[in-house]
């Protein structure tokens, strides 16, 4: 069975939204973290299972202190303030705040002690533009460039992040998400680009996010798959019937805008299509709003 009859059957009969899911949500700004954790509760949410969602609250030594004797009050204050009161009873909800030395040990120790499937890192583009990392896959994408010649060219604490975003993509056990945060406030505009075959997998959060009302999904086939790929025409007519039409074929025969790019709340792609549109010369991919980049599991994914 080819990936997209997988996903057509556990779509059928609603088996994807009974999947129990665990998320660990990273972060060092409580607002992109806010934010990601209501994007989050959208694309695990369970009908039949409590949705785990496990916060990971990066904070330096000086708040820490600042807190320390109040810890308790602080953490319940987050708590509240990041989940919906509708939501509560769906969801089970851990928070850890640290002060942290190596961010990729303390994501890994924690994603593996609570078993998450799904592991999410909020970046505001304060702390980090999702610029530099597409500076960083350009650099990448000429075999002539070694990797210490590549993260010469950014700033210490710039290339230290690229490591640590790079042994994240690199672990094949748990579905990975960069969250850019660009300020959105609002998740009701979502555009797609599909740029490569296994960007069908990013139809599982389609799916689930589409069962949200007031929300509008573009999607760009720059390959033209849906249409060549009757599998996956299928899948798509599926999601759409679905999502009550909330899904939309980007019109191929017109071209993209920076105009139209900036009306989006949210750009949500995959890696291997990210790494093929920072390469591709598209005015429009210097106006890209808040942005999700996933990479899949390895072995749930088979084309």
């Amino acid at each position: 069975m080819d990936f997209a009859d997988m996903l057509l059957n556990r779509f059928d009969g609603e088996a994807e939204m009974k999947k129990n899911n665990s998320a660990l949500i990273c972060f060092s700004m409580l607002e992109t973290g806010k934010l990601l954790s209501r994007l989050a509760i959208r694309i695990t949410r369970s009908k039949s299972e409590k949705t785990s969602i496990t916060l990971l609250y990066f904070i330096d030594k000086s708040e820490e202190m600042l807190h320390s004797e109040d810890m308790d009050e602080y953490q319940h204050k987050i708590i509240t303030d990041f989940i919906p009161t509708e939501e509560k009873d769906k969801i089970t909800l851990r928070l850890f705040i640290r002060s942290s030395e190596d961010y990729y040990a303390d994501i890994i120790q924690i994603s593996e002690e609570q078993k998450s499937n799904m592991i999410l890192v909020g970046i505001n583009n304060n702390e980090f533009s999702s610029r530099l990392l597409k500076k960083y896959g350009q650099l990448k994408s000429e075999p002539a460039n070694s990797e210490l010649f590549i993260l010469d060219q950014f700033e210490e604490k710039e290339a230290q992040a690229l490591k640590n975003i790079n042994a994240l993509l690199n672990r094949d056990t748990v579905s990975i998400g960069l969250f850019f945060d660009s300020g959105t406030t609002l998740f009701r505009r979502l555009f797609i680009p599909i740029l490569q075959k296994s960007d069908i997998h990013l139809f599982t959060y389609l799916y689930r996010i589409g069962q949200q009302e007031n929300m509008k999904m573009m999607i760009w086939d720059a390959i033209g798959i849906i249409e060549s790929d009757v599998k996956i025409q299928k899948l798509y007519q599926f999601i759409s019937k679905k999502t009550e039409g909330r899904i939309y074929l980007w019109d191929n025969n017109k071209k993209i805008g920076s105009d139209f790019i900036q009306e989006q709340d949210l750009v949500i792609i995959g890696t291997e299509g990210w790494n093929k549109l920072i390469c591709t010369p598209l005015p429009w991919t210097d106006s890209l709003p808040s942005t999700l980049i996933i990479k899949e599991t390895t072995n749930s994914i088979q084309l």
